[in-house]
């Protein structure tokens, strides 16, 4: 009788690890499936966006909203392209992200590297105070921001459409995180060589950041190019407008809105968005994985 229990104990361990592996794979199964469903839901309205482009404005609300064109119109683009100078949008859009993206780079990673590594007297509550700002909507704020950048005379210009953009509380929180993951040794072997707080931030902290970098760059970007209420209140010529603001063209007021062109436009303003998103989003990852392990 031990014999024939000594035999089936094999056996039944095997039969034990099958059912596990199977439970497993079953378990990932589950876990991909879901995920696939929830970016087929997700992609709809991208898709029912991109086939709207190229539908004439009569098909666009007939039918099922994914069915495909019947003729596909491509002028629709070149329509939607020229109702506006859309060329000059993209041109301050790019700016507009990329003076955001580099000043919140800069005071983010300032900020963060004193509320990390630097002592002083309210740190904490400084800190708190901060991150606390982010519960006042933009809204509450908004009238302030634009009376200070009138005194200034920033108006219709660069300086109102970046400067206000360049200080972000996300930023901060987020670069500190990924800071305090960084092993102090760095830091009190740079201080007893005599570096500055500022050399180490630029030599030591910074080039082990770039993943955590890479994501505050996306979300800040994303922000700027996304703006549609702060540039429509500081512009008041079409040479300062951003392309968020370019999708109004589309609208006439004696026709109505244009449908087709307008999902044609919004095709091609997602498009760098997309382009970025893509390029960074494995550092984006990272990122938001790293900066919340400390």
């Amino acid at each position: 009788m031990f014999s024939q229990t000594r035999e089936a104990a094999p056996k039944m361990k095997s039969y034990s690890i099958m059912k596990g592996l199977q439970s497993g794979h079953i378990s990932v199964l589950s876990t991909y499936l879901i995920l696939v469903l929830g970016a087929v839901v997700m992609m709809i309205p991208f898709l029912w966006m991109v086939l709207s482009s190229f539908k004439e404005i009569d098909q666009i609300f007939t039918g099922s909203f994914l069915t495909l064109p019947t003729q596909w119109h491509w002028d629709n683009y070149i329509k939607a392209w020229k109702s506006a100078p859309f060329g000059r949008f993209f041109l301050n859009s790019f700016l507009m992200s990329i003076g955001t993206v580099v000043g919140q780079i800069i005071t983010s990673s300032l900020a963060a590297y004193a509320f990390s590594w630097i002592e002083f007297r309210g740190k904490k509550v400084m800190f708190i105070a901060i991150v606390a700002t982010t519960i006042i909507p933009f809204e509450a704020t908004m009238i302030p921001s634009y009376l200070v950048i009138k005194e200034l005379g920033w108006m219709n210009s660069y300086a109102g459409l970046i400067i206000p953009s360049i200080c972000s509380v996300f930023g901060i929180f987020l670069l500190r995180q990924f800071f305090l993951t960084i092993p102090k040794d760095f830091m009190e072997a740079a201080r007893m060589d005599g570096c500055s707080h500022l050399r180490i931030l630029i030599q030591i902290i910074l080039p082990l950041s770039g993943t955590v970098l890479a994501t505050l760059s996306l979300f800040a970007f994303l922000g700027a190019w996304n703006s549609y209420l702060w540039p429509l209140l500081i512009t008041n010529s079409a040479d300062m407008r951003t392309v968020q603001i370019g999708l109004r063209y589309m609208v006439d007021k004696e026709l109505g809105t244009q449908w087709p062109q307008l999902m044609a436009a919004s095709t091609f303003i997602i498009l760098p968005v997309m382009v970025v998103f893509m390029m960074a989003q494995k550092y984006f990852i990272r990122g938001v994985m790293h900066s919340g392990v400390k």
